[in-house]
């Protein structure tokens, strides 16, 4: 029963070696992904080796899945991390290229697009909504933080009630497309999915360069994903439920709503959908879940999930092996009381 469902994990710092990433695969990992939000595809050749060698060896081809970067907001690059204190002022700065580096001093960069859209009392968002800021003076581009934390280069970044018009792919997502086939990718994510446009515009990619057995994953994350998701299905193999910032792009409280309106659009046409974001996320911390996490897994299931996958909780976590473990095992159960369920 596990063999139908696909369990992914995110390759990091964390469970990059050898040792945890064959545990990994034993405790029913299929396949793992790649964030390239922050890196690319040729500076994880190390962690790829390391995959490919041990695959090899347990005699197992795991799904490699390239998260790119796609039409999203992000911050610039930081010297060192960032801490934003609650109550403190900070300013944002002009890094439209995303290569200026910005030292703690001098403020959090980001893109000149945003800047010129700023008005007062705007609500910007910082790693998946981690950090709060309000924009207090547009004029010279300054906010208040209304909840603090540690932030980190190249973090997720969105205004509320705002909506920009960007490319679907960047630069580095085109050069990542480039050498798929060398790091034997098996599936693309395409974050912040807008409408068709966006998948027909990477697959006009992948067809250029002969990728066209490359799974396309539609990530949804925003308003008009979810509104425009009957045209998406067609062109792409999953649909992915991405709650991290699709939460941020609704308010909290209607998120499983939508969540279960996918699901059940998604079963009505035979579409496999993924459902990711904090499945585990108290695991990054802690060797045992907590009882909601549990029982969000086992519902995903039960609800028709195709494939789960865990972030944080592999890629930077300290238990990535258990964390998976945990998430095969709660997964089984859910298939098992589905298969039980017909006869009773």
């Amino acid at each position: 029963m596990k063999n139908k469902l696909e369990l992914y994990g995110t390759l990091g710092p964390a469970d990059c070696s050898k040792d945890i990433l064959k545990e990994m695969l034993r405790s029913g990992m299929t396949g793992i992904r790649i964030n390239l939000s922050h890196t690319n595809l040729r500076d994880c050749e190390s962690w790829l080796q390391n995959l490919y060698e041990v695959s090899e060896e347990l005699h197992m081809i795991p799904d490699l899945l390239a998260d790119l970067q796609g039409p999203e907001l992000r911050i610039g690059i930081l010297s060192e991390p960032l801490q934003l204190e609650t109550g403190s002022t900070v300013k944002l700065i002009d890094s439209s290229d995303y290569s200026q580096i910005s030292s703690s001093d001098s403020g959090i960069p980001v893109p000149y697009l945003l800047l010129s859209h700023l008005k007062n009392a705007q609500t910007i968002r910082l790693d998946d909504g981690k950090i709060i800021l309000e924009v207090t003076d547009s004029a010279n581009a300054l906010a208040t933080v209304v909840s603090g934390g540690t932030l980190t280069s190249r973090k997720s970044l969105a205004i509320d009630g705002l909506s920009l018009e960007l490319p679907t792919l960047t630069d580095q997502d085109l050069h990542n497309l480039d050498v798929l086939a060398r790091y034997r990718v098996t599936g693309v994510m395409l974050p912040f999915v807008r409408g068709k446009d966006d998948l027909l515009n990477l697959k006009k990619e992948l067809l250029k360069r002969k990728l066209t057995h490359v799974r396309i994953f539609a990530k949804i994350e925003n308003q008009a994903g979810v509104d425009n998701l009957p045209e998406l299905i067609p062109h792409c193999d999953q649909i992915v439920i991405a709650r991290g910032d699709l939460g941020n792009a609704i308010p909290l409280p209607a998120l499983p709503a939508i969540q279960k309106k996918i699901a059940l659009l998604c079963k009505r046409t035979k579409t496999p959908f993924m459902v990711v974001t904090q499945l585990l996320a108290s695991m990054e911390e802690h060797p045992s879940p907590t009882r909601a996490e549990v029982s969000d897994i086992f519902n995903a299931v039960l609800d028709g999930a195709s494939s789960l996958m865990l972030t944080g909780e592999t890629a930077v976590g300290k238990y990535p092996a258990k964390a998976i473990k945990i998430l095969s095992d709660t997964a089984f159960e859910g298939l098992r009381f589905k298969m039980e369920s017909r006869f009773l």
